[in-house]
């Protein structure tokens, strides 16, 4: 029984340990919906629109995440308009951007 209770603790953590990879994935291609329905008028992937190009943004997430909420320059601020999630759906969006253009 000890044995039993043991494998399935590890299952537990083994299962919990790798939510968030997948969980991040998820939200990645969330973010990739909300950048192309919300944000890809103004902001290419790689190169200058309106505002800079998805790869040569800031790469520190905080910013990320402020800079969306609450809007710099020409940019509006979005923190009303989109969740919390959304954002970080985003945030996680653009690095991956940012990683796979080497950055």
């Amino acid at each position: 029984m000890r044995r039993m209770t043991l494998m399935l603790a590890m299952a537990a953590a083994c299962a919990v340990l790798t939510a968030p990879a997948s969980a991040q994935a998820a939200s990645a291609a969330d973010g990739e919906k909300i950048y192309n329905k919300r944000c890809k008028m103004c902001h290419a992937l790689d190169r200058k629109k309106v505002g800079p190009a998805l790869k040569d943004m800031n790469r520190d997430p905080e910013v990320l995440r402020t800079t969306i909420t609450n809007g710099r320059r020409m940019m509006p601020a979005w923190g009303k308009k989109l969740s919390q999630d959304e954002i970080e759906s985003l945030v996680l969006f653009i690095q991956k951007v940012q990683a796979e253009a080497g950055k």
